[in-house]
């Protein structure tokens, strides 16, 4: 049991440590990992909104779903 709890704070510590990464290489200060915020871009991309300043496709998305499969 414990390594399984010792797992998953080294996965919370490595996605933490991977938004401070996304902020220091561009991402927006209040972005990092934002799921919100990201599917408000690609939802923007597609042109299905009008807000000129969040319509692009995040590369982090194409990353996060190749990464699932």
């Amino acid at each position: 049991m414990y390594g399984y709890k010792k797992s998953i704070v080294i996965n919370g510590l490595i996605v933490g440590l991977l938004s401070v990464l996304l902020v220091k290489f561009g991402n927006p200060v209040n972005m990092g990992i934002c799921i919100a915020c990201f599917i408000r871009d690609t939802v923007g991309g597609l042109g299905l909104h009008r807000a000129e300043v969040v319509q692009y496709i995040r590369p982090e998305i194409i990353g996060i779903v190749l990464g699932a499969f």
